[in-house]
């Protein structure tokens, strides 16, 4: 089983008094301290409201694309939590020998540790700013790792959790392991029916098997425990949520029970260039396009951009084939079902061909939150 990793020992420099009466920084400084060092590569720039108020607009120090500049709109850069923000810090704490967690409030109302680290601070990041966006839609689910300076530096099919396993959101990545253990429940859908004559069975006295069923997210299902004792190249970003390389027949549909599964080769290069607070935004769909924009600040925007549609998906149905199934892995059968009419082309225009029904496929249980590990 795989537990946190012990905090790194606070950098002999840092000194930190037993208690303090008040915080050291308030969050506004504490992000203007981490846009001076560039772990938040951002410009902040004053004007004055319609109110006759000072304002304060931030604007990215590189050419933005255009699925990022839509999710920094959705938070204040204000906001304490703000995850952006947050992967900035967890950053810098990694690089300054900190343990890697927020405040009490987010940014606000830190560990004295890290406001003295904070206040004492000169050296710029010295890694470029990351981000991956995973996206679910259109088929087949992708994640799209972005450098700033460099674009989109690593595309690859994916896959995400079963039964909408893995949420919509950003979370910056605040562990990480090139080798570990995982331990879990995968969530295998089973027909209200079975439950009922389980339950029916029970009270009649009947012997019959344990079987563990429960609700997961409006189905019903049987819980099947799994322990992964040789998970690779591990990024943690929400909870036991991770990106991780997981052998599959096949990528780009819902398999794992919440992490983001990425096939071998895809997953050691994303292990090599992600780092310590690198967000990891989960959405349905995002747009595009997925070629390397514009680094400088100030340089011409890519030609042609157009805006990826959204696409109503295939719906899959899920059963459980009725065969042997190891420990740590789950039969199922994906069936496309009814593509919408007003989904029969492709965003170019092109026919997009009929749905064929999917072979049988081995769905081994990812990584779940487990009772004493991370697990996604």
């Amino acid at each position: 089983m795989n537990s946190l990793p012990p905090p790194l020992v606070t950098a002999a420099v840092v000194s930190a008094p037993a208690a303090a009466s008040r915080p050291l920084l308030t969050a506004s400084k504490t992000r203007h301290i981490l846009i001076r060092l560039g772990y938040l590569p951002l410009t902040a720039e004053n004007y004055l409201g319609r109110d006759g108020q000072v304002q304060r607009q931030y604007t990215w120090n590189f050419v933005p694309p255009r699925a990022l500049l839509a999710l920094s709109r959705q938070d204040s850069w204000q906001d304490p939590w703000n995850p952006l923000v947050l992967g900035a810090l967890y950053q810098f704490e990694h690089e300054h020998g900190l343990p890697v967690e927020p405040g009490k409030v987010g940014l606000r109302d830190l560990p004295v540790s890290v406001e003295l680290a904070l206040l004492a601070a000169r050296k710029p990041d010295p890694l470029p700013w990351t981000w991956v966006l995973v996206t679910k839609f259109p088929r087949p689910e992708r994640i799209h790792v972005f450098v700033a300076g460099k674009g989109w530096v690593l595309q690859s099919d994916c896959n995400t959790g079963v039964l909408h396993g893995t949420p919509d959101g950003t979370w910056p990545v605040y562990a990480r392991d090139e080798h570990t253990s995982m331990v879990g429940s995968f969530p295998i859908p089973v027909p209200a029916r079975q439950v009922r004559l389980y339950d029916a069975a029970k009270a009649a006295g009947f012997h019959v098997a344990d079987i563990d069923f429960g609700r997961y997210h409006h189905h019903w299902v049987r819980y099947q425990p799994y322990d992964d004792p040789d998970i690779r190249w591990v990024n943690y970003f929400d909870r036991g949520r991770a990106v991780h390389f997981y052998p599959r027949a096949a990528y780009g549909f819902p398999q794992s029970a919440g992490c983001v599964e990425l096939p071998r080769k895809a997953a050691q290069q994303a292990f090599a260039i992600l780092h310590y607070g690198t967000p990891v935004t989960v959405a349905h769909s995002a747009p595009g396009p997925w070629n390397a924009p514009a680094s400088a600040k100030g340089a011409a925007k890519p030609q042609g951009e157009k805006t990826i549609a959204a696409l109503p998906s295939l719906h899959w149905t899920y059963r459980v084939v009725p065969q042997q199934s190891s420990p740590r892995s789950v039969h199922l059968a994906l069936t496309p079902v009814a593509l919408p009419a007003h989904a029969a082309a492709l965003p170019d225009g092109t026919p997009r061909p009929a749905p064929q029904p999917q072979p049988d496929r081995v769905a081994a249980g990812s990584a779940g939150p487990g009772p004493a590990a991370r697990a996604g």
